[in-house]
């Protein structure tokens, strides 16, 4: 029985293994797909790894939202941590692309793990 379990087990490591580690990221995402403002090509290259850019354009916050967001993305999504300067070009790009008041682009999915308003 207990050899059964281990077996069990390792299959189901196995399969982990075959699962890619970020499945809600989508073939169809493009930079062109997402507002065009400075700093476009390197929000798309640090989001797109993880997500659809339409889970990004759902959730429209103010700066220091987008600047929670990411800390919470690297803290608890191993979100590669940007420098101060990449870090800027990203709230740059994300405050003036996706505001609170701009209206929701996508049908992406809006987690309820993120910070909330």
């Amino acid at each position: 029985m207990a050899a059964f379990q281990a077996l069990k087990a390792v299959a189901f490591a196995a399969a982990l293994l075959t699962v890619p580690v970020c499945a809600f990221a989508q073939a169809e995402d493009t930079p062109e797909s997402i507002p065009d403002f400075p700093g476009r090509d390197e929000t798309f290259g640090y989001c797109v790894g993880c997500h659809s850019m339409k889970v990004v354009g759902r959730q429209g916050m103010n700066r220091a939202r987008w600047d929670e967001t990411l800390t919470w993305m690297t803290d608890k999504h191993a979100m590669p941590a940007p420098d101060d300067e990449m870090r800027k070009v990203l709230l740059d790009y994300l405050e003036k692309a996706f505001p609170p008041e701009a209206p929701k682009q996508g049908g992406g999915w809006i987690s309820p793990f993120a910070p909330q308003k």
